[in-house]
């Protein structure tokens, strides 16, 4: 593959609700997004083709930009000529079922929490765990006997069993219990219907397990999640449940192969695609980002905290398809707090499960965006509380239960979006994420950053150009001083100076939040003075600074609720700060 003879290139989405198709090409000197158009999601019955869909936005695309993408048969004609097509065609995907897994290990051992971490990077779902641990006081962990794990697995029949235990050299005997517990209920069921198993622990024990599963059961012998006490290691497992969902599950979408066949490289999850993103944005500039996306059936964060790449995927929560499923998780208390009316709790409950059933519907009511909103950030919270321990010993991480300090966030999914008002966007971000000192906020409004991913597969410049020119919106710049106070107390005291020479010098309280207009394409110098007991990013209660600040469609934020956010204990004296704290980001 040239890269240098690639220039327009078709970039395809296909998620479980909708399917988007994106034209790149060179404008004169640098590339450009030229059109983007979507379709419904034609994974699902009646159609059971997800490329009859990207069929249907790539016509709509043709019909935009008057250049013909599609030949006969309805294939996608490359390369590029007189007559139409493009140089390359890239494909994400996010509408696959995620993996369901059954997990064996020593349920008080180390590496059964490595391996749940590693799990979280991967379209997964943990089904069930087995172990056979009786140390420490004991209590039995669930399904520790021979019959209950048998039964268990029996009754998920799971896509993959993963087993894990023991460092290098260590514990043995829960292991092999563990392997031949599943191996004996792989016996009990029909030939072939066996999941296969992935063998990350002990690697001194790698003989003996082959021995138990047998012939007859595929085996894949990994390195150990956690090797020694001291060292985590989930890049082996990691690598190989993504491959095994592309195998089990993304292959076997209706319409794959086809969408395989056009693609220029392989056909990435769309998880993963955002992961490549988040990281080039954090590499050009040598910066902290945080990139989220809040989608119908999955929520993924990624990020980059002093230069190492982290990635979390929620495939059990989700704002359309997994709607109901969110509420297994999430007590409604904690998404009424988010509300700025009484609300029933089973108004709650009838919208999550109506839009699980009719997944393509949008709120039509104030009353009801606010709920969805409300449950977006508490699914945020969750895959936050996911990621939160890679950065354990982050220098950024300068307050403990507190995000580590991100130069850029950015904020993706059709909650976000799709929102009437951008304040609304920046108040989920702001409630779910907590951000401190001073961060840029952005919105990938078009969805346009996970195929870019796949973009800088085939030809780096154009996606790098096509993010930086028409991939983010620029909401503005957040300065979120950590600390508690009582409200009315002076926070900090900012001086703004714009770049026609005007100025501006504010007190900021307790409990506020104050927008400062500056247009997009505009930046000024921003003066900081914290009180004693509060912190602008710089490590030190009270330690004054400056800084060069970009505007955007909302301006400047100063978020002065305090870190930790505080949450009224009464419901309504909760219910007139949320909308509050709306009144003041224009909603």
């Amino acid at each position: 593959m040239n890269q240098d003879r690639i220039e327009s290139i078709l970039a395809l989405d296909c998620g479980s609700t909708a399917t988007q198709a994106l034209l790149i090409d060179r404008v004169g000197s640098e590339y450009r997004l030229l059109a983007r158009a979507e379709a419904q999601s034609t994974v699902e019955p009646p159609w059971n083709d997800v490329s009859a869909s990207a069929r249907q936005a790539i016509a709509q695309l043709s019909e935009i930009i008057g250049w013909p993408l599609l030949g006969e048969g309805g294939h996608v004609i490359i390369p590029q000529h007189q007559g139409g097509g493009v140089d390359a065609v890239v494909a994400i995907t996010s509408a696959s079922e995620p993996l369901r897994i059954l997990l064996a290990g020593v349920i008080r051992d180390v590496s059964l929490e490595s391996a749940r971490r590693a799990l979280r990077a991967s379209y997964t779902l943990v089904e069930g765990v087995v172990s056979l641990d009786r140390r420490g006081d004991g209590a039995h962990a669930l399904n520790d006997d021979l019959q209950s794990q048998v039964q268990l697995l029996r009754q998920i029949v799971p896509d993959a069993v993963v087993i894990v235990g023991g460092v290098d050299g260590g514990a043995t005997r829960p292991v092999l219990q563990s392997t031949e517990a599943i191996s004996l209920a792989c016996s009990t069921l029909p030939p072939g219907e066996c999941p296969p198993i992935i063998y990350a622990g002990n690697a001194e024990l790698r003989p003996q397990v082959a021995a138990l599963v047998g012939a007859g059961t595929e085996l894949r012998a990994i390195d150990n999640v956690r090797p020694n006490i001291e060292v985590e290691n989930p890049a082996p497992l990691q690598a190989e449940l993504e491959e095994l969902y592309r195998a089990r599950k993304m292959e076997r979408l209706p319409g794959f192969g086809t969408l395989a066949s056009w693609s220029t490289v392989r056909v990435l999850p769309a998880a993963r695609a955002l992961a490549y993103s988040v990281q080039y944005l954090a590499q050009l500039d040598g910066i902290n980002v945080l990139g989220v996306d809040v989608g119908g059936s999955s929520v993924t964060v990624a990020a980059v905290v002093d230069e190492e790449p982290g990635l979390v995927v929620r495939a059990d929560l989700g704002m359309s398809y997994n709607a109901a499923r969110t509420l297994e998780r999430v007590p409604l208390a904690l998404i009424q707090r988010w509300l700025p009316f009484e609300s029933e709790p089973a108004e709650i409950l009838n919208m999550l499960h109506n839009k699980a059933l009719h997944y393509r519907t949008v709120p039509q009511t104030r009353q009801e965006l606010l709920i969805e909103q409300a449950v977006a950030r508490e699914i945020l919270g969750l895959a936050l509380a996911d990621i939160a321990p890679q950065w354990s010993q982050a220098q950024s991480r300068l307050y403990p239960g507190l995000l580590p300090k991100f130069h850029l966030i950015v904020g993706g999914g059709g909650v976000l979006a799709q929102v009437p008002h951008y304040g609304q966007a920046a108040l989920v971000l702001l409630d779910a994420l907590q951000p401190v000192g001073v961060s840029g906020l952005a919105l990938d409004r078009t969805r346009l950053l996970a195929p870019l991913g796949a973009v800088a597969m085939v030809n780096p410049a154009a996606a790098a150009q096509v993010i930086e020119r028409d991939a983010l919106l620029n909401l503005g710049t957040v300065v979120a001083p950590v600390g508690a106070g009582r409200e009315g107390d002076v926070v900090l005291t900012f001086k703004i100076e714009y770049e026609d020479g005007r100025s501006l010098e504010v007190e900021v309280l307790y409990g506020s939040l104050e927008v400062i207009p500056l247009p997009a394409g505009q930046t000024a110098n921003l003066e900081l003075r914290p009180s004693r007991r509060f912190d602008v990013g710089l490590g030190t209660r009270g330690q004054a600074g400056t800084t060069k600040v970009e505007g955007g469609v909302i301006g400047i934020i100063i978020d002065a609720r305090g870190r930790p956010l505080p949450i009224a204990a009464d419901p309504e004296q909760q219910q007139e700060k949320m909308q509050r704290w709306l009144w003041d980001m224009g909603s």
